[in-house]
């Protein structure tokens, strides 16, 4: 089967969007591409609203004093190199530098009308007649509600609009009573006076929750508490100031505004002002309803029903029904950029929405019927429940969109695809190789020592010969 839509539309200005809007536009065939961003500049979780205007802001999980975890290598879209960090032993730009490259990488299609800002989509319809219905609110008009008709959509808005919360007795009666005790990452402003002296209980380890309890240790009442269920993956420096505790089994309040929590050990931690949550984030898209599929074509009608593709109920966890992580299988007109979680996104995302520019320029072959398209993900729920049922206490990293140790072989198969499809781009996207994978995992050393630096301990370590 192939694909040939002309008019196409990509709904999120973040990075997984952006490399999509160039992608189409230079490596496909399209009569038609456009970006809409609902925020008023784009960079997606990498940007930080601080315009005091009328229009609306949406929360992101940038936050003041971030650095990232990857090297510019796999921060860099193929033939747009992200610039070295001015700096000797941090390697690893700040917010503020990633949001520059985003900028500067964007800036011809913001210049060309290929993106269209403080446009906030509401609503995506699947259309029995093919194509779809995009409803948005224009909020450089105050809010004017628009519809279009796009003959294909990408959507890259997946993830970050959605805080998981895990599901702990208590914990929902709390946030109910007590919203300002209880806050996401994604909330994150900083280690401000109001946690001054505050007993702070942080849930999680990975980069989030790590950032969190190292920048409220100097202000908040210490220990900082950090509930984990394993040893981190991510890269931290060890703290006196923060102490490392269990699981929490529940939540329970007193009558002084305190919380307690019940650690899965029989211990307990009182007098709790904050509950702060790094536990991630899971993907759902709101806003899109689908046609409900037809499994009977015999008894077909006109008045399919529109159904929402994605939910928080959805288990296990993820966007169903796609093939290669990317097309919907039972209307391969829809997509979605960004939905597996990587190490290095930005190099996946630069790889899939090649793909899918090639894809739908009829230049690389999609299984030809949905029960074909629905293989893939056939086959990655069996291979799910085979990684899960080896621990007795599986990670959350363990889930559907998260591929670990099988992202090399997905994407040297899409790599695969691509350079039949267009050789040239053999010498222009990254190589999905052994030697690309070892500086990829050299990384979490570079981040250790460069934290350790950062914390003026490392430099001294140094000075003094004693450093590996």
């Amino acid at each position: 089967m192939t694909l040939q839509p002309k008019n196409l539309l990509i709904i999120g200005g973040g990075p997984c969007g952006l490399i999509t809007l160039r992608n189409c536009l230079h490596r496909g065939s399209f009569t038609k591409v456009q970006l809409v961003e609902r925020q008023n500049d784009i960079g997606g979780v990498w940007y930080q609203n601080h315009d005091l205007d009328n229009r609306p802001r949406w929360s992101t999980p940038a936050y003041p004093g971030l650095i990232g975890n990857v090297i510019p290598e796999f921060l860099s879209f193929s033939e747009h190199p992200f610039p070295e960090p001015p700096r000797e032993h941090q390697p690893f730009p700040t917010l503020t530098e990633t949001n520059t490259y985003l900028k500067e990488f964007a800036r011809p299609f913001l210049k060309s009308g290929h993106i269209r800002l403080s446009f906030e989509v509401t609503g995506v319809e699947e259309l029995e007649s093919g194509g779809w219905t995009v409803r948005m609110k224009d909020w450089n008009e105050g809010g004017v509600v628009l519809e279009e008709t796009w003959d294909a959509v990408v959507i890259t808005t997946v993830w970050f609009d959605n805080p998981y919360f895990p599901d702990v007795p208590g914990l929902q009666e709390l946030h109910q009573q007590r919203p300002r005790q209880v806050q996401h990452a994604i909330n994150w402003t900083g280690p401000h006076h109001s946690y001054e002296e505050k007993r702070v209980l942080v849930i999680g380890n990975a980069n989030s929750a790590n950032e969190m309890a190292a920048q409220l240790a100097p202000v908040a009442q210490t220990p900082i508490y950090r509930s984990t269920r394993r040893i981190s993956v991510f890269p931290s420096l060890p703290d006196p100031r923060i102490q490392d505790i269990g699981p929490i089994n529940r939540f329970t309040t007193s009558e002084n505004n305190k919380i307690t929590a019940h650690v899965q050990d029989e211990t307990t931690i009182e007098s709790i002002d904050a509950v702060l949550f790094g536990t991630g984030y899971y993907p759902h898209v709101p806003y899109l309803r689908v046609l409900l599929p037809d499994t009977n074509p015999d008894t077909h009608t006109l008045a399919r029903t529109l159904v929402p593709l994605t939910s928080r109920t959805i288990t296990p966890i993820r966007i169903p029904s796609l093939h290669n992580q990317i097309l919907y299988a039972h209307n391969p007109t829809l997509a979605f950029i960004g939905a597996p979680t990587s190490f290095i996104p930005f190099t996946l995302s630069d790889l899939t929405s090649t793909w899918l520019s090639l894809a739908w320029s009829g230049l690389i072959p999609i299984p030809p019927t949905p029960n074909a398209r629905l293989a893939y993900e056939q086959d990655r729920l069996r291979t799910l429940a085979e990684q899960r049922s080896e621990s007795d206490n599986p990670s959350n990293l363990v889930n559907f969109h998260f591929l670990g140790r099988y992202e090399m072989e997905y994407a040297r198969g899409i790599r695969d695809d691509v350079v039949r499809a267009s050789e040239v781009l053999d010498g222009v996207l990254a190589r999905w190789d052994d030697e690309q994978d070892g500086r990829r995992f050299a990384m979490y050393a570079k981040k250790m020592e460069s934290l350790y630096v950062s914390a003026g301990v490392g430099r001294l370590m140094k000075e003094d010969g004693d450093a590996t």
